[in-house]
């Protein structure tokens, strides 16, 4: 009897939630409960979720990170994998996504890789050659494997209208093999990508998941969602936003001094509602 009743006012209860939809924009009673097109549109999932206006005025705290997402880790093996194969299926690298949309002009804009403020675009034939080896008699493109880490560039900021502190993602670099140079085995940043361009490509990219392949994420969900490791490797500070390695020579004492940079942003936060 007891189940029976819990049964009862479980159907009741989503009758009740499914009355109140679309309540506040009904424009007469029978729209209540209904979702418009527009309203489907925007809850679709083959739509990605737009971000919201952020007021200047809103702002009270904000810090420019720069930071490495190294793809060797465990962690970050989704934006790696898979390998490129010779046959065109639904999986796809984070690199061979990118590369594709570049290549089919679904990207307009490609920046310099050393100015990371998008101001510099670089010409058509500049970043192909980054892509692609062209000078032998056959056309090398750069692949999954040789991409070896991505910058990013984004921005934390505490939001006072809704009392919480927010992560903005803004670029992102890919580093990998020197097409220009395929004797050299060091990996060179390539360019920079402005990552609202990359959003309508990268939300429609489902990724791979082991632990549970029924319920995938897209490459845009997982990057605005930080589900992946980093390193800072420069913030916005008064030397020109220099990196970590011009002023920190040993490699173990620069992740101690990522770490430190990191514990600027966590500590503001706490610090913000401790008192």
């Amino acid at each position: 009897m007891k189940t029976y009743f819990r049964l009862v006012i479980m159907l009741f209860g989503c009758g009740l939630l499914n009355a109140q939809i679309n309540v506040l924009n009904a424009d007469q009673p029978d729209e209540i409960g209904v979702l418009s097109e527009e309203q489907k549109d925007v809850l679709s999932d083959s739509k990605y979720l737009e971000y919201s206006h952020v007021d200047e005025k809103d702002i009270m705290w904000s810090k420019i990170v720069y930071e490495e997402i190294d793809l060797s880790e465990k962690f970050n093996h989704p934006l790696f994998f898979p390998k490129d194969g010779l046959y065109n299926n639904e999986r796809r690298s984070l690199w061979r996504t990118i590369r594709e949309a570049i290549l089919s002009n679904k990207v307009a804009n490609v920046y310099n890789d050393a100015n990371p403020n998008f101001t510099e675009k670089f010409e058509h034939e500049t970043y192909l050659r980054r892509i692609e080896n062209r000078e032998g008699p056959e056309v090398v493109p750069l692949k999954s494997m040789d991409i070896v880490s991505y910058k990013i560039k984004g921005i934390w900021y505490v939001d006072k209208r809704i009392g919480e502190m927010r992560y903005r993602l803004l670029g992102i670099m890919p580093r990998g093999k020197d097409m220009n140079n395929l004797t050299n085995d060091a990996p060179v940043d390539l360019f920079w990508l402005w990552y609202k361009d990359l959003r309508p490509i990268l939300h429609k990219q489902l990724v791979f998941d082991d632990r549970n392949n029924a319920n995938r994420v897209t490459f845009d969900q997982m990057l605005t969602s930080r589900r992946f490791t980093a390193r800072i490797y420069a913030i916005d500070n008064v030397f020109n936003d220099r990196a970590v390695d011009q002023y920190v020579d040993d490699p173990f004492m620069q992740l101690i001094e990522s770490e430190r940079l990191k514990n600027i942003i966590r500590d503001f936060e706490q610090d913000l509602w401790a008192n």
